[in-house]
C-alpha cells in the first residue's frame, strides 16, 4: 500500500519525493510498519528509540572532544577559556545536523556528525589566529568564532552549488593516496594533541618540549590513565562478545559501556581515595569547571564586532581545504554507509534505490 508521507504526497507508492534540500520524510520512516497488519512496529519502534540514545551519547562524548581539539590545541588561554562554551556549540550542531538529516535525508543508516577532521583545521586556524592577534588577546575568542562562522557558511553555499551543478560524483575522483595521506597526517596530529593536552606539556612535532615536565609524576599518571582507556575501548568489547556470544544487549551496547566504564572507574577511585575535584582541576586531571550557559549563550557571550574581521578573511584560502575535506567526508561517508550496509531497514520505501551523491551533498 501507499506510504503515508509526513510532508505532502507522494507522486508514486513507496518512493520519496525530492525536495530542494533533501528528501521530503515519509511516515514508514519514522513510525515503521508491521508488514502483518499495515500497523505500526510497536517493538522496531522502541529499538530504534533504544539506538538513537545510544547514538546521542556517542555523539556527545564525540562533540566533547572536538572541542577540545578546536579550542585547547592551541594553548593559548584565551582559547582555552572558549572550552565550554565550545563544548554547547558542539552539542546544539549536533542535534540540529542530526535532526535535519534524519527528516531530509535519504540513507536510512546516515548520521550527520562532528568531524573530527574539520574540528583539527579549526583548531589550526586558531592556533594561528592566537599568533597574530597574541597583542590584542581579548579579540581572540571573537574571530576565532568568527573563523568557524565563515567557513561553515562558505562549505554549506559550496556543497548546495556543488550538488547542483552536479559536481559531487566528481569528488570521488579526487586521488585516494592523496586524501590516505592527508588523513594519516590528521592522525598524527590527534596523537600529537592527545599527548600534549594529556600530559599539559607543549609539543613540537611529535616530541615534547620540556622532557622534565612530560616525565613529572603527575603527566606520566595522566598519560597511564589515557592509555588504560584506550586498552579497555580497544579490547574489551571483543572480550564482551567473546564471553556473552549470544547476547543481543552486548553486541549493541558493549563499544558504549567501554567508553564509559572507564570514566566509571576514575571517578568512583578518585573518590574512594578522597581526591576532591578541586584538587582533581587544580593537578590538570580535569578541566575547570564551566558556568550552565543556555541556548541565548551561543549568540550572546561573545560579539563578533570584536573580530578582527581583516585577519578572518586573510585565512579564506585556508578555509578552502576546510571545505574540501567537508566534501571528501561527505562523499567517504555515503560510500562507506552503502557498502556497509546494502540492505535497508525496514521502512525503507525504496531499498534497491541508487545513491544520489549530489543530492546527499546538498543533504548534508
Amino acid at each position: 500500500r501507499d506510504m503515508e508521507p509526513l510532508l505532502g504526497s507522494p507522486t508514486s507508492a513507496g518512493m520519496k519525493r525530492k525536495s530542494p534540500f533533501g528528501w521530503w520524510p515519509l511516515r514508514s520512516e519514522v513510525f515503521p510498519e508491521n508488514p502483518q497488519d499495515g500497523g505500526c512496529d510497536e517493538a522496531l519502534i522502541i529499538a530504534n528509540v533504544v539506538a538513537g540514545v545510544v547514538i546521542g551519547v556517542r555523539q556527545g562524548l564525540s562533540a566533547i572532544m572536538t572541542a577540545s581539539l578546536i579550542f585547547n590545541t592551541a594553548g593559548d588561554p584565551e582559547l582555552s577559556d572558549m572550552f565550554g562554551f565550545g563544548i554547547t556549540m558542539m552539542w546544539y550542531s549536533s542535534a540540529v545536523s542530526a535532526l535535519w538529516y534524519g527528516l531530509f535525508g535519504r540513507l536510512q543508516y546516515g548520521l550527520i556528525g562532528i568531524n573530527d577532521v574539520v574540528g583539527i583545521l579549526w583548531g589550526t586556524l586558531g592556533a594561528q589566529v592566537a599568533r597574530a592577534l597574541k597583542d590584542e588577546p581579548e579579540r581572540i575568542p571573537a574571530t576565532q568564532l568568527a573563523v568557524i562562522m565563515v567557513s561553515t557558511l562558505l562549505t554549506g553555499a559550496c556543497s548546495i552549488g556543488f550538488g547542483k551543478l552536479g559536481l559531487g560524483k566528481l569528488m570521488l575522483l579526487f586521488p585516494a593516496p592523496v586524501t590516505s595521506g592527508f588523513l594519516g597526517s590528521i592522525g598524527f596530529f590527534i596523537v600529537k594533541s592527545a599527548l600534549q593536552m594529556c600530559s599539559g606539556v607543549k609539543f613540537q612535532y611529535l616530541w615534547p618540549v620540556d622532557f622534565a615536565a612530560f616525565f613529572a609524576a603527575q603527566s606520566l599518571g595522566r598519560l597511564a590513565c589515557m592509555c588504560g582507556m584506550l586498552i579497555v575501548m580497544w579490547y574489551a568489547p571483543a572480550l564482551l562478545k567473546k564471553a556473552f556470544p549470544k547476547s543481543d544487549a552486548v553486541k549493541k551496547l558493549g563499544g558504549l559501556l567501554c567508553q564509559l566504564l572507564p570514566l566509571a572507574f576514575f571517578y568512583a577511585g578518585t573518590s574512594s581515595l578522597g581526591i576532591s575535584m578541586h584538587t582533581l582541576t587544580e593537578t590538570g586531571w580535569t578541566y575547570p569547571k564551566q558556568g550552565g550557559s543556555g541556548p541565548l549563550a551561543l549568540w550572546t557571550t561573545y560579539d563578533l564586532r570584536d573580530a578582527d574581521w581583516a585577519l578572518v578573511f586573510e585565512h579564506l584560502p585556508n578555509m578552502g581545504l576546510i571545505v574540501l575535506m567537508s566534501v571528501l567526508c561527505t562523499m567517504t561517508g555515503v560510500l562507506g554507509i552503502s557498502a556497509k550496509f546494502p540492505a535497508s531497514p525496514p521502512g525503507d520505501p525504496s531499498p534497491g534505490e541508487t545513491v544520489d551523491y549530489d543530492r546527499e551533498l546538498m543533504t548534508t
